[in-house]
């Protein structure tokens, strides 16, 4: 980690914002993503968890708003590798930006493109939905909007059902 990509990702919410943490730590994105007739929806999450003696693990955790069931999918710490430039992880074989995730899970396997994102309104003094909170250093937790909506094509193959996501919308934050 260099003070740079430090603050890069302070001015950048959205970003990986856990560089040079080892304890004690959790940072996670939230893909919510619906298909065009709302039959279907579902969140992943994919993340990284350290605990207070430093023992860690990188995640992926599928909701199913539809069955309202959950499934959890966890990774070496070492497999997680966020992007110290912008918006953009990966885990293992899986992938997320705000243009798109691809994933290859168990459970899950396809690709989605995102267009259309509206991003929450940034401002140098105010860089997220944090506002000026974003630079106290106190704040126990850190939230962000990465696209309050978006046009997703695509598809998954979610426990064997190939789900058609073209035409759907999405939505991204984060903690």
């Amino acid at each position: 980690m260099t003070l740079t990509t430090k603050i890069r990702s302070l001015f950048n919410p959205s970003m990986y914002q856990g560089w040079g943490n080892r304890k004690k730590y959790f940072e996670g994105w939230y893909f919510k993503v619906v298909n065009a007739s709302g039959s279907k929806a579902f969140a992943f999450i994919p993340g990284i968890a350290m605990d207070e003696s430093g023992k860690s693990h990188a995640f992926i955790q599928l909701l199913d708003g539809t069955k309202k069931k959950s499934d959890y999918f966890t990774f070496d710490a070492a497999l997680f590798r966020p992007s110290d430039r912008k918006f953009e992880l990966s885990l293992a074989d899986n992938s997320f930006s705000a243009g798109g995730m691809t994933l290859d899970l168990p459970a899950v396997t396809g690709s989605l493109l995102f267009s259309d994102t509206v991003p929450w309104p940034s401002r140098w003094y105010s860089p997220g939905i944090m506002g000026p909170y974003t630079f106290a250093p106190f704040m126990e937790c850190n939230h962000g909007i990465v696209s309050m909506d978006h046009s997703i094509t695509g598809s998954l193959i979610i426990n064997g059902e190939e789900i058609d996501f073209t035409g759907g919308r999405g939505y991204i934050e984060k903690d």
